[in-house]
């Protein structure tokens, strides 16, 4: 139960939820490159290349 309470103090911390939700959406963003693929410089973004 200590080990607990330690956590939730330390997850309290503004600097260490800050780092959590910039970990959690860079994590997204490297998702969301690696889903939709990274083609060479000249093929221009995804979405233009549907059109």
């Amino acid at each position: 139960m200590n080990v607990f309470k330690s956590c939730k103090k330390l997850y309290n911390q503004l600097f260490v939820k800050k780092s959590i939700s910039t970990l959690y959406y860079l994590f997204i963003l490297i998702l969301l490159i690696l889903i939709y693929g990274f083609h060479d410089m000249s093929a221009g973004p995804f979405i233009y290349s549907e059109f």
